[in-house]
């Protein structure tokens, strides 16, 4: 598209830090902060789900997927992650 390379984002696998809920049906990217701690990534959500929280998007570094047919997330469960930033603090 007018050539533009397309952009590839790795993505990992990370324990979620805070339980999350996403509406059934829908795959939802929720802002994130994601970062290693014991060797491991771990990932805690940014703000609320609203488009107009610009500013939890400023402050998140990741992406946590939610599949379409998950509408609950527990704490330390492993979610997948999308990376947006290539240095982790």
């Amino acid at each position: 598209m007018l050539g533009v390379e397309p952009l590839h984002r790795p993505t990992v696998r990370a324990v979620c830090e805070s339980a999350m809920s996403s509406p059934a049906g829908k795959r939802q990217y929720a802002r994130a902060w994601l970062s290693v701690a014991d060797g491991r990534y771990v990932v805690r959500p940014v703000g609320g789900a609203g488009s107009h929280l610009v500013a939890s998007l400023a402050h998140s570094n990741a992406l946590v997927v939610v599949p379409e047919d998950v509408t609950e997330v527990p704490a330390g469960a492993s979610v997948e992650v999308m990376v947006l930033e290539r240095r982790l603090s």
